[in-house]
């Protein structure tokens, strides 16, 4: 059989027996992918393999179909992305994009899912200081988005009417977005003004707005529309990240 070589994100890392990996890639061609790096341990470093968890790179490997676990035979890195590792909170949010993506994508070819995994982590370790807890949050709503469950901001998910710039309306989560002042229940879901739907949008569109006081509450909510509509239940790496993100303030 003829290995396959595939632009790849490593993004989980287990040792097998005393000098073997199993490793958790999304690539860009087969989507997640399970393989054994026989003898991989203790082999990193110059002169070894690259298999840093978050690098990006081209994955060779000898795969099977209908296989659920496939053998490794080099991986070429490209972008090690050290700095997510030597700071707290960019590890947190790495962490929270990848497990999002591990538990939830297939073993198929997602080019947004991938393009979205890939654009995340480089925004997370590129980001300034005080950009990281936005760029934490954007990394989540485009792994969300490119998953196809974008939420809908500008509209009314049950009247249909466009929001006027001003509206304070409720974000319905089994809707998937917004309700407007007429059609909210006051025990409906968290309201959002226009401020909080804008820094929404530029999360889902990889932007970082420069002013975010209320990263918890944003936490809060991409968290939950993740365990409505994709996950079923709460992800274990959001709780580490809430715990990493600075206390909300007042704006």
């Amino acid at each position: 059989m003829a290995p396959v070589g595939t632009p790849a994100i490593l993004l989980r890392a287990y040792p097998y027996g005393e000098t073997s990996r199993i490793l958790r890639f999304h690539t860009e061609t087969h989507g997640l992918l399970s393989v054994m790096a026989r003898g991989a341990r203790g082999k990193t470093g110059k002169g070894g393999l690259t298999l840093a968890t978050f690098a990006s790179g081209e994955l060779t490997a000898y795969v099977r179909p209908h296989r659920d676990l496939h053998t490794m035979k080099d991986f070429a890195c490209t972008r090690l992305r050290s700095r997510l590792g030597n700071d707290v909170l960019r590890f947190a949010g790495a962490s929270a994009v990848a497990e999002l993506v591990v538990g939830h994508a297939e073993q198929e070819a997602n080019p947004p899912v991938f393009q979205g995994l890939k654009d995340s982590l480089d925004t997370l370790e590129d980001a300034p200081a005080h950009l990281v807890p936005a760029a934490c949050l954007s990394g989540l709503w485009r792994i969300v988005s490119a998953f196809g469950f974008t939420p809908v901001l500008d509209a009314c998910t049950q009247c249909g009417r466009a929001l006027a710039p001003d509206d304070v309306g409720r974000f319905d989560l089994a809707a998937g977005g917004m309700l407007c002042p007429s059609c909210a229940q006051p025990s409906g879901g968290p309201r959002m003004g226009p401020g909080a739907r804008s820094q929404v949008q530029s999360f889902v569109a990889g932007a970082l707005p420069e002013s975010l006081s209320h990263a918890r509450q944003h936490l809060a909510l991409v968290s939950d529309f993740v365990t409505f509509h994709i996950a079923q239940r709460p992800l274990k790496s959001l709780k580490f990240l809430a715990d990493m993100l600075p206390p909300d303030r007042e704006a």
